[in-house]
């Protein structure tokens, strides 16, 4: 059942343009309005999967929602930091095409694997789309051996074959890096995380060559590792600014946690964000998380890629997985204008 704005819009006394603004994920909505639209809509698909269950049949098995969880870190932020996974709406979706969902999350460090993917073959699952992000290229081969359709996101296993559903890493490196150079910045440092994952590599990779392309010079060596954590990275980021900022105009924020890091350290040396030093941040932030600091951000989307993939799993479970073809899916990104960019065109130095 397709829920409609103007249905919501009516039923909570809000316009249909703020609930569409809520359900694009989009800006311009008070937080206590945008929260009171996502519990409707969280009750309402819990009553719509009550009722695919009660009229469903016995199911023909089961479609496996896999976190995969190697370092503990990325995938977790999805509920802390950035876009909560909606696991009711994934469950509805997956009911309706007669299937049973289960959401597992899988720790490599303390799980045994042998186990897990028996409790799979007891457990009738039939396909498995994987929250890959940590894994490396050697940790999907244990799955194969269950010689049923799998589906990964966020990693990219070209080899083995795996259908994948991707952010367009390169595509909002690119993004960002064109926007501060064409607001008059060429010295760009980018700060990232320890960790080397599939994301995080392509978008280092991307901010280099863009770099270069756009004659802002070899920026191999403007590639900065600060932490994982948000303390790691403000504790980091107070060692790196008491050197100064080294000509450096504009930061490239690899992640929500490099975001919140770094700007908690500028914010306290009362280094001026931006008139001192421009900042452009990938992936999503909760809403006020910076006080006082509205950031520039380019951001890709976790719930759409994630329906998506699970939409092509079911199809290739009832394919019985004869395609040939090996799909990859990128989603575009969104640069989200704040006011930490300064813009340098606009002023003659002397």
């Amino acid at each position: 059942m397709r829920i409609k704005s103007k249905d919501i819009a009516a039923a909570l006394g809000i316009s249909p343009a703020t609930v569409s603004l809520v359900l694009n994920e989009k800006p311009g909505v008070n937080p206590v309005t945008r929260r009171k639209v996502q519990e409707y809509l969280e009750q309402l698909e819990k009553r719509n999967n009550s009722r695919i269950r009660a009229e469903s049949p016995e199911g023909r098995g089961t479609v496996l929602m896999l976190n995969y969880i190697k370092h503990g870190i990325i995938m977790k932020r999805l509920e802390n930091i950035s876009q909560p996974l909606h696991l009711d709406n994934f469950e509805y979706m997956v009911n309706k095409a007669g299937y049973r969902f289960d959401y597992q999350e899988f720790y490599e460090k303390s799980n045994d694997l042998e186990k897990f993917l028996q409790k799979c073959v007891e457990s009738d699952v039939k396909g498995i789309f994987i929250m890959a992000a940590e894994m490396n290229q050697s940790d999907i081969y244990p799955f194969q051996q269950l010689k049923i359709p799998i589906v990964v996101g966020d990693n990219l296993f070209y080899e083995q074959g795996m259908d994948s559903f991707l952010i367009d890493n390169k595509e909002g490196i690119r993004r960002g890096v064109d926007y501060l150079v064409d607001k008059g910045h060429s010295h760009i440092v980018y700060l990232a995380e320890n960790l080397n994952i599939f994301n995080f590599e392509e978008r280092r990779e991307a901010f280099v060559q863009e770099m270069a392309e756009r004659q802002c010079g070899d920026s191999s060596n403007r590639i900065v590792h600060l932490g994982n954590t948000v303390d790691e990275v403000y504790e980091s980021m107070n060692h790196y600014l008491a050197g100064g900022l080294r000509k450096t105009t504009a930061f490239v924020l690899e992640s929500n946690v490099i975001s919140l890091g770094v700007s908690k350290a500028l914010l306290e040396r009362n280094i001026k964000v931006p008139k001192e030093v421009s900042l452009v941040g990938f992936d999503a932030l909760p809403e006020l998380s910076i006080p006082g600091l509205n950031l520039t951000l380019i951001k890709g989307t976790h719930t759409k890629r994630f329906t998506a993939a699970l939409k092509h799993l079911i199809r290739h479970i009832l394919n019985e997985g004869e395609e040939d073809e090996m799909v990859r899916v990128y989603y575009r990104t969104r640069l989200i204008e704040g006011d930490s960019v300064f813009d340098k065109t606009k002023y003659i130095y002397k």
